[in-house]
């Protein structure tokens, strides 16, 4: 999903998130949790002011940026419960 993104460049000259637009509300960008390079962009994921989690990839060649990922504060994602001991075969 392609979004609006302001971006800060730091000492190197690398972009990096500092805020978003989704819908009509902005997210600013608390923390980059973790950053890798693409192909085609770099991906980015962010802790937002909504205590939300995303994950961001861009600047494309256009310039845009895509929504890649969304996680809830509340998720509790692929946790799974603990079954006890296991032995692998």
């Amino acid at each position: 999903m392609k979004i609006k993104v302001e971006s800060l460049s730091d000492a190197k000259g690398q972009e990096s998130p500092s805020h978003f637009m989704l819908g009509t509300r902005t997210v600013q960008v608390e923390a980059v949790v973790d950053r890798w390079y693409g192909e085609q962009a770099c991906y980015f994921r962010i802790l937002g002011s909504d205590e939300n989690s995303y994950i961001l990839k861009g600047p494309l060649e256009d310039g845009s940026w895509e929504l890649v990922s969304f996680t809830h504060k509340d998720s509790r994602g692929t946790e799974l419960e603990y079954e006890g001991k296991r032995e692998l075969q």
